[in-house]
């Protein structure tokens, strides 16, 4: 059996006001390439297909042209991330029709309703998937859960959907033929950040347990940007990472794919296949002339430049563009000694650009609360926002006592 893990494409992204577009095509052909050099018989997108839940129509016409093209290839499950839509993922389903070779998993399914795929291979072995797609913390799970499930722990939620999806990989598995593989779009706690990602979406609400997942072949994981093995050694598995630097929360990330071997009864052949179509990003802190100096390696990246200098330099933008001249320069931060523009150094972020989650954290860091504890309203914010996000109704766990009503005494 032969598998191959993409995941976190984020069509449609934008960084510092830059299409991506690109990026996004050049580093495309690059998986398509290998697709069509290695054959596998499996091709599976962990999720993050698109970077919004509305995308245009340029960046849906470019990923369902991708997912087509690698379908002649093989065939290509992908998983609904957080920031995909489930609603369009169904769209698209209905569209393309139950025999096509491209799936889209909009959201979790028990093993008898779709919940288990399974694949033939060439070698007469067949491959049993379970894909678990991102699950949002304000969302019931049909199928799954009750209503006293609500208030558990995420982490607890999660486990009753891998308990029931191993049922349902194991239910007449037979080891000399079939090969288990699971998917999903998941932060396990343990793994390491890119700083990209949605921050409530990989906090520890969001975490889950490495002892929880099924004991399968391979697990192929998406949602964390960095390229890396699972923690730990009680699954084998791996997150595929984000093919391209998608901000300065990746800077110096090197990018990759993953090809699986496996045989049925033995441990995968695991291979990085390496990703370098997308631009680098590149971050420079210092005067006119060390900028000259470090400015022949550049090349075709997106830059940001802090530029240190006694006084005043006019148009600074576009002299950093031309010692530049094949960079794409997203801004520039002017630190001028006789302006005193200690501003300026603080705008310079250290990482990705901050989200609006961000901005209300150091609002409430700043002005205080009243009448509520701070990480209450923290809290209460990132759900509200997710939901909108999402276009799904809010639900707290507080809810159920109001509509459950008095209790009578026992």
């Amino acid at each position: 059996m032969r598998l191959l893990h993409v995941s976190d494409w984020h069509l449609g992204r934008t960084t510092y006001n830059t299409s991506r577009a690109e990026d996004h095509d050049t580093v495309i052909a690059e998986i398509l390439g290998y697709a069509r050099v290695h054959r596998p018989d499996l091709i599976i997108h962990t999720g993050d297909l698109f970077d919004v839940v509305r995308p245009a129509y340029q960046d849906m016409a470019r990923g369902i042209d991708a997912l087509q093209e690698l379908a002649v290839v093989a065939p290509v499950v992908v998983l609904c991330g957080n920031h995909d839509s489930p609603a369009l993922f169904e769209l698209f389903s209905q569209l393309i029709g139950p025999d096509s070779p491209i799936h889209f998993a909009s959201r979790a399914r028990a093993a008898d309703q779709g919940g288990v795929l399974t694949f033939p291979t060439a070698a007469g072995e067949e491959i049993r998937l379970a894909p678990l797609p991102f699950v949002h913390a304000n969302r019931m799970l049909d199928g799954f859960e009750e209503p006293g499930t609500w208030s558990a722990r995420y982490a607890d939620r999660i486990h009753l959907v891998e308990q029931a999806l191993t049922r349902g990989l194991l239910d007449g598995f037979d080891n000399r033929r079939h090969v288990a593989i699971f998917a999903a779009h998941l932060y396990v706690g343990g793994a390491v950040l890119s700083g990209s990602e949605r921050r409530v979406q990989v906090g520890d609400n969001y975490a889950t347990q490495l002892e929880h997942l099924p004991a399968v072949t391979y697990a192929a994981f998406g949602h964390i940007h960095k390229p890396q093995d699972l923690p730990g050694s009680v699954v084998t598995g791996c997150y595929a990472g984000s093919p391209i630097q998608l901000d300065f929360g990746e800077l110096d990330e090197a990018k990759r794919i993953v090809l699986v071997d496996a045989r049925p009864g033995y441990p995968p052949e695991i291979q990085s296949l390496p990703l370098s179509g997308g631009r680098p990003l590149w971050r420079f802190e210092g005067t006119m002339g060390e900028l000259a100096t470090a400015a022949s390696g550049v090349g075709r990246a997106l830059a940001l430049a802090t530029i240190y200098s006694p006084s005043t330099i006019a148009d600074l933008h576009s002299r950093v563009q031309d010692l530049l001249p094949d960079a794409v320069v997203l801004d520039v931060y002017p630190v001028a000694a006789d302006r005193q523009l200690e501003v300026a150094v603080a705008a310079v972020p250290p990482g990705p650009e901050p989200g609006i989650e961000e901005l209300f954290r150091d609002y409430l860091a700043e002005q205080g609360t009243k009448g509520a504890a701070a990480d209450r309203v923290m809290a209460t914010f990132s759900r509200l926002l997710e939901a909108i996000e999402t276009e799904q109704e809010a639900y707290f766990p507080e809810e159920g006592f109001i509509s459950a009503g008095p209790q009578s005494p026992s």
